[in-house]
């Protein structure tokens, strides 16, 4: 157990009603209160949002969470030049009460960790950083924008001096502790980012009915994904095209929300022969999801920028095998044996693969149960007891 004041630093905001109640994002509150299993001590300090509308919101004051420490929230330019100075003052205050403070690498419009930076020459507290994103990070191939140059160089300039100066480094791929250590491990903890729980994953004998109730059906690929270019959408689209003459039936369902909904619901309504395209809303991540995942072959995961999706987690706990890229975060937690991986960016590479699994009708079972296999003990409260564990090491 930490018992040392421990403040948590966010650019996730929550809400405030009129009477002075906080609310929160059901995911966000589970993982708050596996923080606060092993911190007897534990504050917040994260945007607020006065809003009484709180319906499917996780109330938050009955968790034990010592104190709220209230920061603006931006929301476009001008909110960020306005609230730039206020939040610096609070974040100071704040990091004064503290003996350990805990920040990440993300958040619009910049990480609170840039603050903490100039901080800490000032102020004494222990720094853990925890990079588990790369959004600003731009792509091989991507077109170098001058706001995309910018945004590209000024997080790896600070964030390598912020995890440089940091006393315990927590990264959820190893290519993001090489990419700003080098070769120095010291204080770090590869800690892959989980969601699921014990009670979520499946058994193998329930992995057994499953295929043998799917016998001699064609394989159904999901797609669960936020519908932007990042996760790899245009890939799929372009993938599509090149599956028009496939002579075996396959069923693919595009699930989510996002800038390119529209698009995918066009190519729902697109006859391509054996290809069968659907196109869903999202399901709430919990049972009805899990259970969706079940009905299929595989998941895909075709996403452009180097992170590690959750959703890999997700499928493993069903027994469903993936379909992926080569990103480093993805190659970090899959193996030949539970996941096809394809180039990034290449649908020639995604279209072959599908190809060449719609003529193997018994892979997704094997790879199924491999990927069972891998995540049986790769849960969210191990995720937390594998950081406690490192805290308690490393900040003693």
């Amino acid at each position: 157990m930490i018992h040392k004041t421990y403040i948590l630093f966010s650019r996730i905001s929550i809400n405030k009603n009129d009477s002075g109640e906080y609310f929160c994002d059901p995911l966000w509150a589970k993982d708050i209160k596996e923080h606060l299993r092993y911190i007897s001590d534990f504050n917040l300090c994260c945007p607020v949002q006065n809003n009484n509308n709180n319906d499917g919101l996780v109330k938050l004051d009955d968790f034990g969470i010592t104190c709220i420490y209230e920061l603006n929230k931006d929301f476009g330019l001008k909110s960020v030049l306005k609230n730039i100075i206020p939040n610096f003052k609070m974040v100071r205050s704040v990091c004064k009460k503290a003996h350990i403070v805990h920040s990440g690498g993300a958040g619009w419009a910049f990480p609170l960790s840039f603050y903490i930076l100039f901080l800490k020459p000032f102020i004494t507290f222990k720094w853990i950083i925890v990079i588990e994103s790369s959004f600003w990070m731009m792509d091989k191939k991507e077109k170098k924008t001058f706001r995309k140059v910018i945004e590209h160089y000024t997080h790896k300039f600070l964030l390598t001096r912020c995890v440089s100066q940091a006393n315990a480094r927590i990264f959820t791929q190893s290519f993001y502790r090489n990419y700003f250590l080098g070769n120095n491990i010291e204080r770090t903890l590869i800690n892959p980012a989980t969601w699921v729980n014990k009670d979520n994953i499946v058994s193998s004998e329930d992995i057994g009915l499953r295929f043998s109730q799917k016998k001699n059906r064609p394989i159904s690929i999901i797609y669960p994904t936020r519908l932007v270019k990042e996760k790899g959408v245009l890939v799929v689209f372009e993938a599509l095209n090149k599956l028009k003459d496939i002579d075996v039936e396959v069923h693919l369902t595009i699930i989510g929300a996002g800038p390119l909904e529209a698009e995918c619901q066009k190519i729902a309504m697109i006859n391509y022969n054996n290809l069968k395209v659907e196109f869903r809303k999202p399901v709430e991540y919990g049972k009805d999801f899990f259970n969706l995942l079940a009905e299929y072959d595989y998941v895909l995961v075709p996403t452009i920028k180097e992170e590690q999706p959750r959703i890999i987690f997700d499928a493993f706990s069903q027994g469903v095998a993936v379909i992926a890229s080569n990103t480093s975060g993805i190659l970090d937690i899959t193996n030949d044996c539970n996941a096809f991986i394809f180039s990034a960016g290449e649908s020639t590479s995604l279209a072959n693969i599908i190809k060449l699994l719609a003529n193997k009708s018994d892979t997704a079972h094997k790879m199924g149960l491999s990927g069972l296999a891998y995540a049986k003990d790769k849960t969210h409260k191990q995720m937390h007891k594998d950081r406690q564990k490192f805290l308690e090491e490393t900040l003693k």
